[in-house]
């Protein structure tokens, strides 16, 4: 059994129809696939953009109302104090 050797009389013959079927198969998956990376590129930016204002609106009202906190913490102690002082007076 011979097995087939390529040389300058060989040749490659296809149908025209398969051919193009596969043209545009390649095609349709090029266009896919950038089309998928164009989505990607873009959820990617939209993340960032969510965390920078995320960083830039949530954490400083979070810093904010810890502020009110403290602050209503500080209040209520000093009324407390002031409350103590009372009763040592009137007793």
């Amino acid at each position: 059994m011979t097995s087939p050797k390529l040389n300058d009389d060989s040749s490659l013959s296809i149908n025209i129809k398969w051919l193009i079927q596969i043209v545009v198969g390649v095609g349709t998956a090029v266009y896919l696939y950038f089309g998928l990376e164009n989505r990607i590129a873009n959820n990617e930016d939209e993340i960032k953009g969510i965390r920078y204002n995320q960083n830039n609106y949530i954490f400083p009202d979070i810093r904010v109302l810890e502020k009110e906190v403290i602050d209503y913490k500080l209040e209520r102690e000093r009324v407390r104090k002031d409350i103590q002082r009372l009763n040592e007076i009137i007793r």
